[in-house]
């Protein structure tokens, strides 16, 4: 086995304990850093992101069950439109061509993160939610998911904290768990399509199996507000990166 790729392990567990830990998708991050830092192909960067994410969710959503924070009820009644939107997302990724998968990736970045902000801003204000409490969105999160790497965990948390009012760390469980089972599904295809990098999934996958325990310990007694805001930050910052790289190379 080649250790080309070592340092992937050390940033994997960094990545996931603060994603398990504030209810965000691993892929969010691991994507960019595959394609920006380790120049693969958009495509396959995504793919390899969400298989990686695959592993770090499964692993935080272990540790949830133990702390016994999950509401199924949620759980189920989103599922089946996530899973809806997953099979179109990934009819979507396997027709768009690179340069348009790089601007869809950075305009569904700055979306999450704009949605993330204006939770905290309408946390107490029911009614300005009451959009998201539709099927739709779990749709759409499903769709984003799948074509982009991006969009189960940031739509369906928001989604249960302030339109289902559930408690914060009861809507990171449950987006976490939302988002497992919605990977698992996204990479199987993509793993029969070919898409995945082994020798940086090997290290990657390792890194997040530790990250998603620490995580889901460390959420009770990390800020979230300051989390999240350093999050929403970073990832729309990602996010018009893409978006440039679109504009001036294709």
């Amino acid at each position: 086995m080649s250790f080309e790729y070592w340092y992937v392990f050390p940033f994997s567990i960094f990545v996931a304990t603060i994603c398990n830990a504030s209810g965000f998708s691993g892929a969010v991050l691991f994507q960019p850093f595959f394609y920006f830092v380790l120049q693969i192909p958009v495509s396959v960067s995504i793919a390899t992101g969400i298989a990686t994410e695959t592993i770090g969710m499964s692993s935080g959503t272990v540790r949830y069950a133990l702390m016994k924070v999950h509401d199924f009820k949620n759980y189920f009644t989103l599922l089946p439109w996530v899973i809806g939107g997953v099979l179109c997302g990934i009819i979507l990724f396997s027709k768009l061509s690179p340069a348009p998968m790089k601007a869809l990736v950075g305009v569904v970045m700055i979306k999450v993160a704009v949605i993330h902000l204006l939770g905290m801003k309408f946390k107490n204000h029911s009614s300005k939610w009451s959009r998201f409490i539709t099927s739709p969105i779990a749709f759409i999160a499903g769709l984003f998911s799948a074509s982009t790497g991006t969009g189960v965990a940031e739509l369906t948390q928001p989604l249960s904290e302030h339109g289902l009012k559930m408690p914060t760390k009861r809507a990171n469980a449950n987006a976490i768990l939302l988002e497992a089972s919605a990977d698992w599904l996204i990479t199987v295809v993509n793993l029969s399509l070919g898409n995945l990098r082994w020798d940086i999934l090997v290290f990657s996958a390792s890194g997040v199996l530790i990250g998603g325990q620490f995580g889901a310990l460390l959420s009770p007694h990390i800020p979230e507000r300051i989390l999240k805001i350093v999050f929403c930050s970073a990832i729309t910052l990602i996010g018009l990166f893409y978006i440039y790289t679109f504009a001036y190379t294709g």
